[in-house]
């Protein structure tokens, strides 16, 4: 009899002492957490186009996605039949046209072609906004060669009197840009002079002075926009800066660097026109996330244009395509804990990672067999130099434990690791290595 009874007063005690220790790990628990270390300021992007507003009204948009030429409404000025403007199908920047103008071997004499666009109305728009301010960009494609020797004149010139007298208000002369792609050197292009005017025509002059040389000589252009700021609410963000290791866009299917956009939150992004520029020639027309496969390293200038409805807005960013992996990201986990797994996550490298997804596991029983995931989350940036404390709940168990951190950035290489502890209730302690 006073062995039972002392049996049940030890089963009593001992349940006792489970019992605090279980209410000890409560009060003590903590809330599974992301706790960012210091922030690490970011390269600066580029000026956006728009001298700074993101939502703009469009007053006019042509791309060139049909044969026609000229466009419906545009007109064009002929000196030259083996010369004129024409519709091209092999190079453009949105597609599948762009508007050109081409001298080759049968084309003899000189030119003076012109295309012009519809007749626009720029006074209506006055009430948009209050600075009155009007703009316009487009992509324009050449050689070096032609506009180093100036085999081929390049003008854009602006009439308010219906063609009869003309003001250049931008050339085409020896700019910085790489050879043989679409480029916005130059631009935008201020019209505001003329946002009182009824009666405005633009007009793209393509002229040579010479008929010598004339063997592949061309100018192309491409999207042409013309803006007034429009929807104060409508802006977009083509993300970035972006830091990639070369080798890792080959490990997606279809390869490529991720670019990540997106509009205002009252817009669907599904609902606007997308048009992404990556920087070396290629473009997209994928909302909001894209890709692109990239054969080079070095610095590119990401442009993103949405449109939605006669609305435009812009956006630059850069990407920063490195040949040289960087350092690991690096796991430590805190050696004694109360109520969970504590581990600092640091990226040592001179690049952040980006969208680093991040999962925690522990393995259990004599054998390590069953597993439980414990954390499964995705840091949306980790900077360069900085580090991250993270923190999962896990209060119960006795004995051997071991738990692995995965983690796979999307720019980088990613880390696995596993670390070693005893369990004692809510008391885990993590062997060093």
């Amino acid at each position: 009899m006073r062995k039972a009874e002392k049996r049940k007063q030890n089963i009593k005690s001992f349940c006792t002492l489970v019992i605090a220790f279980i209410l000890l790990g409560m009060c003590c628990s903590v809330q599974a957490q992301s706790t960012k270390g210091p922030s690490v300021p970011n390269v600066p992007s580029m000026k956006p186009l728009s001298d700074g507003s993101k939502g703009n009204l469009t007053v006019l948009n042509e791309n060139f996605s049909t044969t026609a030429m000229p466009p419906s409404g545009w007109r064009i000025k002929t000196t030259n039949p083996n010369g004129k403007w024409r519709i091209d199908n092999i190079r453009y920047h949105s597609s599948p046209y762009s508007a050109e103008v081409y001298r080759g071997t049968s084309c003899h004499g000189l030119m003076d072609e012109w295309l012009m666009t519809p007749y626009l109305d720029f006074s209506k728009y006055l009430n948009y906004n209050h600075t009155n301010n009007i703009y316009m960009h487009f992509w324009w494609y050449s050689d070096t060669y032609v506009v180093e020797n100036g085999l081929l004149h390049f003008n854009v010139s602006v009439s308010t009197d219906g063609g009869t007298t003309w003001k250049k208000v931008w050339q085409a002369i020896n700019w910085s840009f790489n050879e043989n792609e679409f480029s916005l050197k130059g631009m935008p292009i201020d019209l505001s002079t003329y946002r009182n005017n009824t009666n405005v025509t633009i007009g793209f002059q393509c002229y040579s002075n010479t008929e010598e040389g004339a063997v592949a000589q061309y100018f192309q252009i491409d999207d042409v926009v013309i803006w007034t700021p429009g929807l104060a609410n409508f802006s977009c963000s083509a993300g970035g800066p972006y830091f990639w290791w070369y080798h890792q866009q080959k490990l997606y299917i279809p390869p490529g660097v991720r670019f990540h956009g997106n509009v205002s939150k009252s817009y669907n992004p599904y609902v606007c026109h997308w048009l992404w520029d990556f920087g070396d020639g290629n473009t997209s027309q994928l909302p909001v996330n894209t890709y692109h496969n990239y054969t080079k390293i070095g610095t590119y200038r990401i442009t993103l244009q949405v449109t939605y409805g006669m609305n435009v807005t812009f956006d630059n960013t850069t990407l920063n395509l490195f040949l040289n992996p960087p350092p690991d990201i690096t796991v430590s986990p805190k050696l004694v804990c109360l109520g969970g797994i504590t581990v600092t996550i640091k990226n040592p490298g001179d690049y952040n990672a980006t969208n680093v997804s991040l999962k925690i596991k522990v393995f259990m029983g004599p054998f390590q067999m069953r597993e439980k995931l414990l954390q499964n989350e995705t840091i949306a940036n980790l900077g360069n130099h900085s580090e991250t404390l993270v923190k999962c709940k896990y209060f119960f168990g006795m004995g051997r434990i071991h738990f692995e951190v995965i983690i796979t950035p999307e720019n980088i290489g990613g880390v696995d690791k596993s670390f070693y502890s005893y369990k004692a209730g809510p008391l885990i302690f993590t062997l060093p290595q």
